[in-house]
């Protein structure tokens, strides 16, 4: 019927949408508080040339839980980002999106 015709559709685009973000840079949220960024490079280092790790930091040197993967090109992150969507870190679940650049995604936050 044309209503799955339009749930296709709505999927496509949606897909569309993912593809427009690609970035080299991915947003790691729901890191564990005592994964280092030693922990985070080590498991993205993997799956492609890990340029910067970032893991932004509290006043009280601890950090907010979340982390910044920047590799060399978005294939890379892309790759990474595919492979690692169950892992866990630390006994808790990674969830990995592009960044859309850091400023953004830390007001999301």
């Amino acid at each position: 019927g044309a209503r799955g015709k339009s749930r296709k559709n709505a999927e496509e685009k949606n897909q569309n949408q993912r593809r427009k973000k690609k970035s080299a840079k991915l947003l790691v949220k729901n890191v564990a508080f005592e994964a280092t960024s030693k922990d985070v490079r080590a498991l993205f280092e993997a799956f492609g040339h890990v340029k910067a790790v970032r893991v932004p930091k509290k006043m009280d040197g601890s950090h907010r839980g979340f982390a910044f993967v920047e590799f060399l090109s978005a294939q890379e992150a892309a790759t990474a980002l595919e492979a690692l969507a169950s892992t866990h870190l630390y006994g808790r679940h990674l969830v990995i999106d592009f960044a859309e650049n850091e400023a953004q995604a830390v007001a999301q936050l």
